[in-house]
Parts: structure tokens; C-alpha cells; sequence
């Protein structure tokens, strides 16, 4: 210990240098320290401690000062209030943070049993990126106080920031009660589950909450994303919409509701809400890249392709590496035909993603209708030529390992609940045995069109799929006999692509609507009037030239390459759906047939059935909408059937969406007692 100073008068410069730098006058409490060592005393630990101080807010010898400031003899001035006060603060508010760091390692050594000092250090050693001694740290004051919500939050939120996601998780379902109880905290607790996966286990916890009474918009946000992740979206709306009548306004609950309306579906004006949120959203946080993207891409799937432009161009110059965001911003400019701008962009991402199928498929539409030709052909050459390299050397071998590539196979299960819901009852397949089925016949399907494109010259292997099609020729011929062409609807489903194969074998004059590129120079591709490279316009007169002629035209009525095409309810999803179709048979005087090939006893068969007919007087919309209906109806008992049948890609899956079951059960039945998830 320090001996007692020697005279009255040197006590009391030491008192006036305390006083003085408590009251924030750095020089002259120096000049007080000074004058009382001169004077013969010496310092005791509490004027050494203020000495160092005011080094260190005057920058003299900043680096010693805080050195000198070590546990003891913080402790024995008992200076723990002025310390933080007037150092810890201003270093963390001037971003002198190692130094902070420094400081508050010494709090708290010279007083271990206390928390708040411990949380400190945690939350600047964060800042640092020094999780392992924030977590520690963490950890540590929320043993000192172990019912402090602040505390264990603290420890969640650490976690989450070092990436222990798995572990932050963990530790908020131990203590998920403590959520409950103290919903101010609750943010970290449904991040934590959210992040991790524990869909719902976070729902369920935030259906125990009151979003209106958060203390903020980002805690009304965490309310909101944790009850949409697990599909409940009604809630999640209703939740997100009373904390904005609430006054938590903010980015984070803009962006969050905005998402949740967009999970909603178009059919109740979903897209619209959601436009309005997200518009909001962007207007709070014009800097925010990720909300600035999603804003882009709902007003492009809202057909407002001008402003969809103008918000992902911005969103692509402030962060030109963002690649959906650059697909997104050339759908946009190929919407409002600036086609070479639109084939610069997708050639750029094309050599940054030299392995990505769709972007160079994307690529290459968008270089043929830019009207650079040698480009997309030369493009599709490599594509081509690359793909080909990966198959095997026979049809036949293909097909039989196609069995080993199952579980390689990725289809969102929202799909395969949907379909099998909508399986018959009478099916007596278990739901492992069903959905191994339906993933062969998603592979098949994707196999048969590696084969037309890559492998043209040997069709033939390809064609010993099928079965008998005298049956198939007999019903088609009376169809095409009026001369008034045939419109063939199709939908994504079955083995779809052996339909080609099928018209070319009948020697039936077709053409296909489909979304491959029109520089593809397999035989078929003569059949073809793409959708990728064309005009909505162009593609119209296509079909009316093709049908005037008494050609059968393929359309798949459940796709769009319009990424606002309109959607229609059915089987409690929505789906795409075009009338192009029902309105071409109608102004034309054509027949019309519900087409899909489907498999049986190892062979694809053909399902045919015939359409309504316009009755004479009768108006296209009257007539659109019954056709709609049989052809809807033609397509529900398909899905019903075997699930290689089912395809799983593109067209009326593209939209398929989890159950809400906020929709089917009450509020009461969501908020079920925790205990029972633990």
C-alpha cells in the first residue's frame, strides 16, 4: 500500500486533482497531481487512479495510463463508477476498442462477483470479433445473475454473431420460459430457433407473444419471421400489421411483413400488400441491398418492369457481385424490351457461373433475342457439348442408374406434401416407397430431354420407351381432319417430353410452346416456337399461323415465361395458368385435347381427353372459363394418379406453397403450452 501523504496541503492537490477530473477538466487535475508530488506527498491509489485518467483522456502517455490502471489498484481507490464512467464510455464511444477491451478486464478482475461490468467487456470483446472471450465473458455474468433475461440474451446473441448458430439455439430452448416471461428480450431467443431450423419450436413461442407490445420494430420483426417460417402466415400478418398499428415502425418489420404477404399468394392481393410494405421498407433504409432486391423482384413478378429495373439496376451497381439480384435485372430489361442490355448482363453472369445450367440457358435466350445469334449458338454448342460429356453411352445404361441417383434428387417438400395430398385414398404405397417413385419419374423425365438435345442421333434408344400408339394416331386423326388445327393442352407432368417423340413417330405436323432455346439444333428443335427468345407477341402469331395451317400446337397451360403471369386457385394452392389456349380454340373454330403421357408397366401411354367446344353464339369468357375447368378437372384426376407421373418441376409446381396451418387452426390451438417442445 502506498504510505500516507506527508502534508495537509499535498492531500489536498490530490483531492483537487480527483475533483477536477471528475468534473472532466483533464489539464488542470494533471497540474494539481503535479504540484502535489512536487510538494512531497505521495500518492495514495486513488489519486494515481484519476492521474491515469486524465492521461488518458488528454492522449499523454495513453498506452501507460491504461496499463497502469490494472485490478488492484482500481480496487483499492474503489474508482469503479468514475472508471467506467469516464474511460470505458468515451474510449467505446471514440471506437477505441482494444483499449476499452483493456479497461474493463481490469473492472473486471478488481470485482469478479459483479455482472454488468463482465457483460460490458462481452459486448465490446464482440465488437472485436473475439467471440471465444465474448462468449466466456457471456457466459459468465449469466451465472451471476441467472434469472437476468438481459444476461442470457446476451449469451444467445454472442452465439449467433460468432456463427454457433446450433449452439445459441440450444441454449434458447433451455431457457425458452424465460422468453415467455420477459418478452422484451425474446428477439435473440426466435433468431436463435429460427436460424437454427427450429421452425417450430420459434413459431410456437411467438405465438406466445404480443407483437403490439415489442419494444421495437426488430423485435416485432423476429415476432413476424419466426411464425412465417413455419408457414404460419396468417398469424404472421396479423402479427406484423399490429405492431405497425402499434407504432413499431421500421426496415426490419417492412421487410418481414412484406415477405409474409408474399407467402400469401396473389389470389387475395397478396403481392399488392406486400409491394406496399416493401416499398416502405426501402424508403426507410435506401441502403439496405437485400430489401432493395426482394422490393425489385415483387415488382417484377407484379408486371411493373420500369420500376423494377430502376431498383435492381441500383441494387446491381452498389453490389455488382449479387447474382440473382443481375438474373433478376435482366428478366426485367427483357420485359421492357432493352434486349441488349439485357443479353450484356446474363453474359456477364454466365462467365462467372460457368457450371450453372439455368444461367447459361438464360444467357443464351437472351443473346438470340438481342439479335447476336453466333454468340447464342456458340453458347449453346459448349453447353451442349458439356452436358453430352456427362451421359452415358447408351440410353439403356442411363435408364438403369438412374435407381442410384434418388437420393441425389432435391424437390422442395412442400411439393411432395402437396402431392401426396392428392393422391386417391385407395393408394396403398407408403409415403418412402411413394415419393422414391415420384423422384424416378422427375428424373426420367429431366433424362428424356438430355437425349433430344444432346444426343439426337440416337432418338431412337429413347423411343423404346414407348407404347403402342395406334390408339393415339386413331383419336388424333378425325381432330386434324377439320384443318382447323388441333390445340394440344399440356401441363408439367409425366414424362412430358416423350410428347415429341410421340407426334414425330405419328408423322403428325406439330409445333411445341416451350421455353428452349431457339438456336437448339437437335431435329426437334424445327417443332419449336420458343418462348426464351421471343416475344408474348411473337409467340401468338406463331401459334395462330401453326393452327391456321392444321397444325397440333403444344401448349403447357400451367407455365408462363411472364413472371407475372396471372394464377388461378386450384387443389388449395395457386398455380400459373394461361387462357392463350381456351381463347385460340375459340377464335380459331379448333378442337382441343387435355394431353399428358404417363407411364405404365414400364412404358409411357398416352392420356387424351377432349375439351369443351365453343358453343355457336357462345362469348370467349363464358367459354374460357368452362374450358378451364375440364382441363383443371382433366389435370387434378392426373395428380391423382402414380407418382411418376407427378414430374415435380416447373409449371404448376413452381408456386406450390407450405400449408398455413394458421389457416385451418386457432390461435388457441398455436399457442400451446411450451413445456411439451423442450
Amino acid at each position: 500500500m502506498d504510505k500516507p501523504m506527508d502534508t495537509p496541503n499535498g492531500r489536498a492537490l490530490f483531492d483537487a486533482c480527483k475533483f477536477l477530473v471528475r468534473k472532466g477538466v483533464w489539464t488542470a487535475g494533471l497540474a494539481a497531481y503535479a504540484d502535489a508530488v512536487r510538494a512531497g506527498a505521495v500518492p495514495d491509489a486513488a489519486a494515481r487512479v484519476y492521474r491515469a485518467i486524465a492521461q488518458i483522456r488528454v492522449g499523454e502517455n495513453g498506452a501507460a495510463a491504461i496499463e497502469a490502471l490494472d485490478a488492484s489498484l482500481i480496487r483499492a481507490a474503489d474508482a469503479r463508477i468514475d472508471v467506467k464512467r469516464l474511460v470505458v464510455s468515451p474510449l467505446i464511444r471514440d471506437g477505441a476498442l482494444h483499449d476499452a477491451a483493456a479497461v474493463l478486464g481490469a473492472l473486471v478482475n478488481a470485482w469478479p462477483e459483479l455482472a454488468e461490468e463482465r457483460r460490458m467487456l462481452a459486448s465490446v470483446l464482440g465488437r472485436l470479433q473475439r467471440w471465444d472471450e465474448a462468449v466466456r465473458h457471456a457466459d459468465a455474468a449469466a451465472r451471476i445473475e441467472p434469472d437476468a433475461p438481459a444476461a442470457r440474451a446476451a449469451c444467445i446473441q454472442l452465439r449467433l454473431q460468432a456463427g454457433r448458430v446450433a449452439e445459441a439455439a440450444e441454449l434458447a430452448r433451455a431457457s425458452i420460459d424465460m422468453a415467455v416471461a420477459h418478452a422484451a428480450h425474446a428477439h435473440a431467443w426466435l433468431t436463435a430457433l429460427t436460424r437454427a431450423g427450429h421452425t417450430e419450436v420459434a413459431a410456437r413461442l411467438a405465438s406466445r407473444l404480443d407483437a403490439a407490445s415489442m419494444p421495437n420494430d426488430r423485435a416485432a420483426a423476429a415476432v413476424v419471421q419466426a411464425l412465417a417460417s413455419d408457414n404460419r402466415i396468417g398469424l404472421a400478418i396479423s402479427a406484423g400489421e399490429a405492431a405497425l398499428r402499434a407504432g413499431l415502425d421500421g426496415t426490419a418489420l417492412r421487410s418481414q411483413l412484406g415477405q409474409a404477404y408474399l407467402a400469401s399468394g396473389v389470389s387475395d392481393g397478396g403481392h399488392l400488400r406486400a409491394l406496399e410494405q416493401l416499398a416502405r421498407g426501402v424508403a426507410l433504409a435506401p441502403n439496405d441491398m437485400r430489401l432493395m432486391t426482394l422490393y425489385g423482384e415483387t415488382l417484377l413478378r407484379a408486371g411493373r418492369y420500369e420500376d423494377a429495373v430502376t431498383h435492381l439496376q441500383s441494387a446491381c451497381e452498389r453490389c455488382p457481385d449479387l447474382a440473382h439480384t443481375r438474373t433478376l435485372l435482366a428478366r426485367a430489361l427483357r420485359h421492357c424490351g432493352r434486349h441488349a442490355e439485357s443479353a450484356d448482363h446474363m453474359l456477364t453472369l454466365a462467365s462467372q457461373r460457368p457450371d450453372d445450367e439455368r444461367v447459361q440457358r438464360l444467357a443464351i435466350a437472351a443473346l438470340s433475342q438481342a439479335g447476336r445469334k453466333d454468340q447464342a449458338s456458340e453458347l449453346y454448342r459448349k453447353r451442349l457439348d458439356a452436358r453430352d460429356r456427362l451421359l452415358p453411352s447408351s440410353f439403356a445404361l442411363a435408364m438403369a442408374q438412374v435407381d442410384m441417383r434418388l437420393d441425389e434428387v432435391s424437390i422442395p417438400k412442400e411439393r411432395l406434401d402437396w402431392a401426396w395430398s392428392l393422391r386417391r385414398e385407395a393408394d396403398p404405397a407408403t409415403r418412402e416407397a411413394w415419393e422414391r417413385a415420384a423422384r424416378w419419374g422427375h428424373l426420367v423425365d429431366h433424362l428424356l430431354l438430355e437425349w433430344l438435345e444432346c444426343r439426337d442421333h440416337l432418338i431412337e434408344e429413347a423411343m423404346t420407351l414407348l407404347d403402342d400408339l395406334d390408339e393415339t394416331e386413331r383419336r388424333f386423326a378425325p381432330l386434324l381432319a377439320g384443318g382447323k388445327g388441333v390445340v394440344v393442352a399440356t401441363a408439367h407432368v409425366g414424362p412430358m417430353y416423350a410428347g415429341l417423340m410421340v407426334l414425330e413417330l405419328l408423322g403428325i405436323p406439330s409445333r411445341w410452346v416451350a421455353s428452349m432455346p431457339g438456336v437448339a439444333t437437335a431435329h426437334y428443335a424445327s417443332a419449336l416456337i420458343s418462348t426464351a427468345d421471343q416475344t408474348e407477341a411473337q409467340v401468338a402469331r406463331q401459334c395462330f399461323r401453326a393452327l391456321q395451317s392444321g397444325f397440333a400446337v403444344c401448349i403447357a397451360v400451367d407455365g408462363a415465361p411472364n413472371p407475372a403471369a396471372p394464377r388461378v386457385p386450384f387443389a388449395g394452392q395457386e398455380i400459373t395458368y394461361s387462357s392463350f389456349a381456351a381463347r385460340a380454340a375459340h377464335r380459331l373454330g379448333s378442337p382441343s385435347v387435355f394431353y399428358a403421357p404417363r407411364w405404365r408397366n414400364g412404358k409411357i401411354v398416352q392420356t387424351l381427353e377432349m375439351l369443351p367446344a365453343a358453343e355457336p353464339g357462345e362469348d370467349v369468357e363464358r367459354y374460357a372459363l368452362r374450358w378451364q375447368e375440364a382441363y383443371l378437372g382433366h389435370l387434378r384426376e392426373h395428380l391423382a394418379g402414380a407418382p411418376e407421373d407427378l414430374r415435380l418441376s416447373g409449371g404448376l409446381w413452381r408456386h406450390v406453397r407450405p400449408v398455413d396451418p394458421s389457416a385451418h387452426a386457432t390461435r388457441a390451438a398455436c399457442d400451446r403450452n411450451l413445456s411439451c417442445i423442450n
